[in-house]
């Protein structure tokens, strides 16, 4: 085994996860800073709090003057005992300073929020069933980027995952109202949200509200909404606290 030290993720939740990223903000938020110095504050910052690995990446086609953060899961890395949790945090290639506004860092910090709640699902799935994978699903869709795109969010354990974001979402712009919520599900108004998650489930199956991941994703969705109300993907610690 690795030298991972024992770690209780059983007590992280939305709120205190946006407020651990929040802390560092008074030395970001409006401030034009290098991108180096930016990626060391937020780096230094986040390894001080989780035990996870923070990746630094320059992306030549993102938009300029945004930080986006993404994350990943290795089972392997878990198996073994050693960090299983990334966050990658992407730059503009040609962006040498950045100046974030408060309001483009408050999106950063829920990101940071879901992107971690989204890491630790995809952990427990694999704890749960002892690092064994599952079959995905097969698209039979004709254009390789869509059928790459309905295979990723076709697969079990990303529904799994993302049904908690997109009820947290949901949950953000509605409160809990599951008739209002299921009312949007059924509609195509995400399309008015560039960001929405849910937008990219409806864009990767063509918005055929019939389609049979589409309808599971629905009830997903709808089955996680208490959660999503404690901010919480989990009731209890199992296979949480190691």
């Amino acid at each position: 085994m690795g030298s991972r030290k024992p770690f209780n993720w059983s007590l992280l939740d939305r709120n205190n996860l946006y407020s651990m990223l929040n802390q560092v903000g008074s030395g970001i938020v409006g401030k034009k800073l290098s991108i180096a110095t930016i990626h060391k504050l937020l780096s230094t910052h986040i390894k001080a709090h989780l035990p996870v690995r923070v990746k630094y990446k320059e992306d030549p086609g993102q938009e300029p003057g945004l930080i986006y953060m993404g994350g990943a899961y290795y089972s392997d890395h878990d198996r073994a005992g050693n960090r299983q949790i990334e966050i990658v945090l992407s730059y503009c290639l040609f962006d040498e300073h950045l100046t974030i506004t408060r309001n483009r860092w408050s999106r950063l910090c829920s990101l940071f929020a879901d992107t971690i709640l989204h890491e630790i699902i995809h952990m427990r799935q694999y704890r749960t069933r002892n690092f064994k994978s599952i079959p995905g699903y097969e698209s039979t869709a004709h254009l390789a980027k869509q059928r790459r795109d309905q295979e990723y969010y076709g697969d079990k354990d990303e529904m799994g995952a993302f049904a908690f974001n997109i009820a947290c979402e949901l949950v953000d712009k509605f409160g809990y109202d599951p008739t209002a919520i299921w009312s949007y599900l059924d509609s195509n108004a995400a399309k008015r949200n560039k960001r929405s998650t849910y937008l990219r489930y409806l864009r990767s199956f063509e918005f055929n509200h019939n389609h049979k991941i589409i309808r599971k994703m629905k009830r997903k969705i709808m089955n996680q909404l208490p959660y999503a109300c404690h901010g919480k993907p989990f009731k209890t610690t199992d296979y949480l606290t190691y």
